[in-house]
This record gives C-alpha cells, sequence and structure tokens, in this order.
C-alpha cells in the first residue's frame, strides 16, 4: 500500500469514528428526549385518570343530591304536622344507642377528590318535653338530618303506638373528628330504630349496620356510597350490613391498561358485582341484606346473636 492510500485510508477511518460518535451522540440524545416525552406521557396519563375519577365522583355527587332533593320534597308532602308545645301527652323516658354509616369528601389530590365510608356514633335519650326532636352533633358535623330525624320520630310513634306529644327526643351524633358527611338523609332508617328501640327499652347489636333514607309510611329508601359505607362497617366490627332492597349489587370501576406502542392507556370500566363478593374480595367477612321495611330491619338488630 502506497504512502497516498495509507494517508487516505486514516483520514476515512477518522472520518467513520466521527461519523459514528455523531450517530452516537444523535442517538442519546433521541433516548433521552424519548425517556422526557415518557415520563410526560406517563403524568399526563395520571391526571387524565385523575380527572376521570374526580368527573364520575362529580356525578355520582349530583346523583346523591339530586336524590336527596327528591327525599327532601316527598317528605315535606308527607310529614304529618309535629306536635311542639302539644300538652297533656303521656311522658317517655329511655336511651338507646346505634352505629351509624355515612360518606365523607376527601381531597386527595388537587384534581381529585375521593369519597371515603365513616362510622358515627348515635345516642337517642327520651325525656319529659313537648313532642320535639333535638339534634347535637359532637364535634362539628356537616350533616343534614332535619327532615329525616322529624320523619323517623313520626314513624316511631306510628310504630310503637306511643304518643311522644309529651316527650322530647334528644338525637347525639358523635364522631372521631370534624368531618363534612355528604348523605345525611341516608341515617334516616338508623336513627328510626334508634328512637323505637328507646321507646321499647331494647338493646340494640353493635354488629348489625344500615344505611336507608326513612319514609313516612316506614318504608326504607335507596342511598349512595354503599361500598364506601359497607367498608367502614367491616372496618368497624360489623357483621351483617342491612342496604335497601335492590342495592345489594354494586358497581365498581376497575382499572384496564392497554398498550398502543409506546403508550399505554389507562380507563376505568364499570363492573356490576355483588357487595358482599366485593367486600369478600377485600378481605372482609360480612354478611349483607336487603330490607325494605324497618320493621323488617329492626328484627336483625335486636335478635342477633
Amino acid at each position: 500500500m502506497s504512502r497516498g492510500q495509507s494517508k487516505i485510508l486514516s483520514i476515512l477511518v477518522m472520518v467513520s469514528l466521527l461519523v459514528n460518535v455523531i450517530a452516537i451522540y444523535e442517538l442519546a440524545i433521541a433516548f433521552r428526549q424519548n425517556s422526557v416525552l415518557r415520563k410526560q406521557t406517563e403524568t399526563l396519563l395520571d391526571q387524565i385518570e385523575n380527572l376521570t375519577k374526580s368527573v364520575m365522583n362529580l356525578l355520582r355527587e349530583n346523583e346523591n343530591l339530586k336524590s336527596q332533593v327528591e327525599y327532601y320534597r316527598s317528605q315535606l308532602e308527607q310529614l304529618p304536622l309535629t306536635s311542639e308545645g302539644a300538652k297533656g301527652g303521656a311522658t317517655l323516658s329511655g336511651r338507646s344507642r346505634i352505629n351509624l354509616v355515612a360518606v365523607k369528601a376527601v381531597y386527595k389530590h388537587p384534581l381529585y377528590v375521593g369519597y371515603e365510608g365513616v362510622t358515627l356514633k348515635c345516642y337517642v335519650e327520651l325525656k319529659e318535653g313537648s313532642g320535639r326532636v333535638l339534634v347535637n352533633t359532637k364535634p362539628y358535623i356537616g350533616i343534614d338530618l332535619q327532615v329525616s330525624t322529624q320523619v323517623a320520630a313520626s314513624v316511631a310513634r306510628n310504630i310503637t303506638g306511643k304518643d311522644l306529644s309529651g316527650t322530647d327526643i334528644i338525637i347525639t351524633i358523635e364522631a372521631n373528628e370534624e368531618i363534612y358527611v355528604v348523605d345525611g338523609p341516608s341515617a334516616g332508617a338508623a336513627i328510626t330504630i334508634a328512637i323505637i328501640a328507646a321507646i321499647r327499652g331494647d338493646n340494640l347489636s353493635d354488629k348489625v349496620f344500615i344505611t336507608g333514607t326513612i319514609s313516612a309510611d316506614g318504608t326504607i329508601g335507596m342511598v349512595g356510597g354503599i361500598a364506601e359505607k359497607a367498608e367502614a362497617a367491616a372496618l368497624s366490627g360489623g357483621t351483617i350490613f342491612l342496604v335497601p332492597m335492590g342495592q345489594e349489587e354494586i358497581i365498581i370501576y376497575r382499572r384496564v391498561e392497554r398498550r398502543v406502542g409506546i403508550v399505554t392507556i389507562v380507563t376505568l370500566e364499570p363492573v356490576e358485582i355483588r357487595l358482599e363478593k366485593y367486600l369478600q374480595e377485600k378481605g372482609y367477612n360480612m354478611t349483607v341484606v336487603g330490607v325494605s321495611s324497618i320493621t323488617e330491619a329492626y328484627k336483625y338488630f335486636v335478635n342477633f346473636g
């Protein structure tokens, strides 16, 4: 090989090395950009998932608020005039206690508002008075019980046949912290049972929980947040959970991932499942029973065990 050819070969080798170095550098930049893009995509997908959950929760809250408005409207139309200020009725005395389950709002993320179940204690005391229904909360609990407690007292009077015109019903709701409960009417069935127990002198089981609105005719109405309430009841030691008839099955949203190229698409798809099975999947052993009336539900509280 001549000297000139050797020089040309050396130049070609150097050019080849330079081209390879440039190519490697470009690949490194492209890989880095791809990694950054992938992280940005994953962050965006997480934000979309949170937004999707928030939208579903807002839709659920809207439905819950609509059902509460309908409940208030229907009960105010049916509720008889109270006997506040009436004289001459026999004075009753008695006490009872029952567990309540409700749903509270939880702000987990600026873009995500979730809901969790919570248990409360409800104490009912009957004292000499003038037929008033008084509600007290400890500490502050954002819960609207005005209509449902009036209906509860009316139903308890009808079922027991007792005149409450000379008796005040004092209802105290206790929680471990200040919370905002989003579904006050769903405590109506439980409060009705507690008032009946105070009148009759019955003890109510701590192992039985119930959710449901109360109507003037003693029927138990449908509510929201069934799954969250059931979990809260199970965590508090409940073994029987009474729900409005027809709500033994719930809709849950399962996370589904689909790979499209380098992007993973995450969706939340609705699935119908029996509440009892849902609780079993969560590791809880709880019996779920659908009930349609207070008299039917009451038996579970006084006959359990």
